[in-house]
């Protein structure tokens, strides 16, 4: 095993003591310590110094770091990739946030996050546009029809008029669903959509109780839905998307 050099930097927490607990981690160390500091938890590992990527396995072993703490402890995530030289940086790097961090762990404190993804069902949301926009099934017959260069202008002219109106009701759809959920929600952030069937990709932030209440309104959204939407639904997890912390080391 390389000698470390480092510390690798998952997050903070409330926890007041120095704890280790043994599991998958970033780095060779396989611990994951809690380093107390005026205040502040550290989570962290010890690394070697050499460049992390962000390959799956990385990745993963963040993630599940951090939901393992989260079971018991406030944990404020930072973003993948933050490594500190030595213990002496590390302390020095958070000296000037400290009211920052106390004020966030205070502030999320029995508080985490779930993802809520909804997709178009394929066949219902392409056969709903040609039933809705007779210029778009038009268009569709014409082009079985001709031959050519012109096949291809007119079949790029169908795919911008159907990528419309996916986006028009997928805006419209989402906002339906936010509408609906969102008095059991403490805050929703939206993020980007990938591929042509995903129209909402949202986080949001609960507590236990608002939990509870979430999970029977999305059943009944997903209910209302079937055959039309499909959903996934995650968590729960740390509060990534709606704590930003910045470090320099």
């Amino acid at each position: 095993m390389a000698t470390s050099t480092g510390y690798y930097v998952y997050g903070f927490t409330d926890c007041p003591e120095i704890c280790k607990n043994p599991g998958p981690t970033i780095g060779e160390a396989g611990i994951v310590q809690n380093i107390p500091y005026q205040g502040v938890g550290i989570l962290c590992s010890p690394v070697n110094g050499k460049k992390l990527q962000p390959t799956r396995k990385n990745l993963m072993a963040h993630q599940k770091v951090l939901e393992a703490w989260m079971k018991e402890y406030t944990v404020l995530p930072v973003r993948f990739g933050t490594v500190s030289q030595s213990k002496g940086t590390l302390h020095h790097g958070i000296r000037t946030t400290l009211p920052i961090l106390r004020a966030k762990l205070r502030q999320f404190k029995g508080k985490h996050e779930l993802n809520l993804k909804a997709f178009w069902g394929k066949e219902y949301i392409y056969n709903h546009i040609l039933e809705k926009h007779p210029g778009i099934k038009s268009l569709r017959e014409k082009i079985t029809k001709i031959k050519g260069p012109q096949v291809h202008y007119r079949s790029v002219e169908l795919g911008q008029e159907v990528e419309r109106a996916l986006l028009a009701y997928g805006e419209k759809e989402a906002q339906v669903i936010i509408d609906e959920i969102s008095s059991a929600t403490l805050m929703l952030k939206k993020s980007k959509v990938f591929g042509e069937l995903m129209f909402l990709n949202l986080s949001v932030l609960v507590n236990d109780q608002t939990e509870h209440e979430l999970d029977q309104i999305v059943n009944r959204v997903a209910e209302k839905r079937n055959g039309k939407v499909k959903f996934k639904y995650n968590g729960p997890s740390a509060p990534a998307s709606f704590v930003d912390i910045h470090l320099k080391f």
